[in-house]
């Protein structure tokens, strides 16, 4: 009986977990929203004088945290600094095309964001509460009534509050050029996909899309297809329903040549028809090189069940570069999801997620570590959060190619994935600000649901936070300050 029961519960925690750890299942954000009421109704039992006194603390300490971050020099100096590349980016030509510029703004401002700001609270985080010990500042807050987690919650708050001006200064910044791309002229404009003005701009290039791959299981299964001069190779869609005709759906491209050093491919003929044979879309096409490209159909222009997308490269000219499409991600059909305002507070929210994270974790171990090992481990955190998944990622995609190709046995084939698995545990434990896939990943019209954003904040804000942090918070309860 014991048995059944335990087997019962051991299932029912091992399909809770699974809920959990799925990025697209609501679960996770469902446990953060029921987290949040769990610690306010903590708060509402909790005796009222002895809650009422830690908060005034707590907030006392993040405002004294957050004016002492306003007066370094070290915040002014990384916002200038964070404001380049987007200036660089705007004056820059891009690939000639509004849509080309708009994106490379964006990329510049969030990358910015992310390793600056990172660093940016790390640094603040690291210094504050060392140098209060060192200046026996800290002396003078141990002789009063106030308990150290304290002290780590409020300066850690005034941290993430100096984090989120920053952040929000840099996002109106990049959001007010991207608004300016269009008063500068277009040095290569495509009839593809139309980004003369704002709002055709907005519309084609700045809204993330959900996308379809295609089914292509009679090209076979490598992960690159050639196109030679002269010939074509098709790819079919299925076309989700949409019952009230407003949904508008787009086709995305990213081709390259063999001619690896030429910025456009010329002769791209891009043919899309329904099961009826019926053309929706008949276009030859210059194509920037590696860059993507969209075509956007008005709402009902779609076929609504099936849509063939061929592709033929018609530079017969002797040396003619073929035309390389990648498998997975070289053509995709597209439903528009979020307008440009949805991704830009998404990409918003993520980054202030990473800057919580990094201020729980370098405030927690500030007050038992020196400055610069305490700044280390927190630069060391965040290299390994922006770079562990890419890290997965190439290495599964060259096991994956090496065994496309057949250069090793199965056995070794086998020895390598357990290896890759056996690394995955090992980064779980680092905080991974690449989750939902990144800040960035609207740039290239990647749609991020609310669902992965819940996921991430509870895995990475809550659990992998509060347990790189706790172990500094409770050193520095033990630690002997002064007397």
């Amino acid at each position: 009986m014991f048995s059944a029961f335990g087997k019962y519960f051991l299932s029912l925690f091992a399909n809770l977990y699974s809920s959990l750890s799925d990025p697209e299942n609501p679960a996770a954000a469902i446990a953060l929203v029921w987290l949040c009421i769990g610690v306010a109704l903590a708060a509402l039992v909790w005796p009222r004088r002895v809650g009422r006194t830690r908060s005034r603390q707590i907030i006392a300490l993040a405002a004294l945290g957050f004016r002492e971050g306003l007066r370094m020099k070290l915040l002014w100096t990384v916002l200038i600094l964070a404001l380049i590349p987007g200036t660089l980016a705007y004056f820059s030509d891009g690939d000639g095309t509004h849509a080309g510029r708009a994106r490379l703004i964006l990329n510049t401002c969030i990358a910015s964001g992310e390793i600056l700001g990172a660093c940016l609270v790390v640094l603040l985080a690291a210094l504050s509460i060392a140098r209060e010990i060192e200046s026996r500042i800290m002396h003078t807050l141990g002789a009063k009534p106030v308990p150290r987690w304290t002290i780590l919650a409020g300066k850690a708050l005034g941290f993430w509050a100096l984090d989120l001006c920053f952040l929000l200064v840099l996002i109106f910044f990049s959001a007010v050029l991207v608004r300016a791309v269009p008063l500068r002229a277009e040095t290569r404009a495509t009839q593809l996909a139309a980004t003369g003005t704002w709002d055709d701009l907005k519309r084609n290039a700045l809204t993330t899309r959900t996308y379809t791959n295609a089914s292509d299981s009679a090209a076979g299964q490598s992960e690159l297809k050639f196109i030679k001069p002269g010939a074509s190779r098709a790819w079919q869609f299925l076309v989700p329903p949409d019952p009230t005709d407003t949904a508008r759906r787009s086709l995305r491209f990213s081709i390259s040549s063999t001619h690896q050093f030429a910025p456009h491919i010329q002769g791209v003929r891009i043919v899309a028809s329904d099961s009826g044979k019926r053309v929706v879309l008949d276009r030859t096409e210059t194509i920037p090189q590696g860059r993507v490209v969209e075509f956007h159909f008005n709402p009902g222009e779609c076929p609504r069940s099936d849509l063939t997308v061929t592709l033929t490269a018609t530079d017969t000219r002797p040396g003619a570069p073929s035309l390389i499409v990648a498998r997975p991600s070289g053509v995709r059909l597209g439903t528009d999801a979020d307008a440009f305002a949805a991704v830009l507070l998404k990409s918003f929210l993520l980054m202030a997620l990473q800057g919580w994270v990094l201020a729980l974790i370098a405030t927690g171990w500030s007050g038992v570590l020196s400055f610069p090992v305490t700044a280390a481990l927190g630069l060391l955190l965040v290299l390994g959060g922006e770079m562990s998944r890419h890290a997965i990622e190439l290495l599964q995609s060259e096991v994956e190619r090496i065994n496309a190709a057949g250069l090793q046995t199965a056995v070794d084939s086998a020895f390598n994935l357990d290896m890759i698995e056996r690394l995955k545990t090992v980064l779980k434990f680092l905080p991974d600000f690449q989750a939902a896939g990144g800040p960035a990943a609207f740039v290239e019209g990647t749609y991020i649901s609310v669902a992965a954003l819940g996921h991430a904040a509870l895995w990475m804000g809550v659990v992998r936070g509060l347990l790189w942090a706790l172990p500094g918070v409770w050193a520095f309860q033990r630690r002997e300050v002064g007397k």
